[in-house]
């Protein structure tokens, strides 16, 4: 009637039986994890925050950023005991050259930043929060115009200057204030 190999593993009345096998050798383990979706949700917040920032700095200065890593790296070559080079000197960093990159940058501050803005407002549609996640940005392209006016009064004579045409950090303000 019961052929044996018909019969499963699990219900066979030999050494070979699973639930036997099961009670001797191995007891369940219960793991509980517990997931705080508070601290998840808020990681991921902040991620996001922090990108956005990084982001936008990068769309609104990033191109005077990466002139000043350059700027940077050729000081440093000079400070660790490497030739000392002029920063004038340097083909990348002739006045009509930093003109047409200050330019460039101010253009896509007026163009870009009111678009931002108006991005913000639709999706947050809360002006405290719009400030709060905007001033990083904010500050880091004040922050990157006054490194940048900081090398080229060092580094550029008056004459250069004017052609540079580096706005003060009044009117970048005033840029930043106007677009709100």
């Amino acid at each position: 009637m019961l052929n044996p190999r018909s019969v499963p593993r699990l219900f066979r009345l030999s050494s070979n039986n699973s639930i036997l096998e099961f009670l001797l050798e191995g007891s369940p383990e219960i793991k509980e994890h517990y997931l705080d979706s508070k601290k998840e949700v808020d990681r991921n917040l902040k991620s996001a925050c922090e990108k956005f920032i990084q982001y936008q700095t990068k769309l609104f200065v990033g191109h005077l950023e990466e002139f000043m890593t350059k700027v940077s790296a050729l000081k440093a070559m000079g400070h660790q005991g490497g030739p000392k080079y002029s920063l004038a000197q340097q083909p990348w960093a002739q006045p009509a050259k930093i003109n047409d990159l200050v330019a460039s940058t101010y253009k896509t501050i007026k163009g870009k930043l009111p678009v931002t803005l108006r991005s913000l407002s639709l999706y947050l549609y809360n002006k405290d929060t719009e400030f709060v996640l905007f001033k990083p940005v904010r500050s880091n392209i004040q922050q990157t115009f006054q490194k940048l006016q900081g090398v080229l009064q060092e580094d550029f004579s008056g004459e250069d200057l004017q052609i540079i045409a580096c706005p003060s950090m009044d009117q970048v303000n005033l840029l930043l204030s106007a677009s709100n």
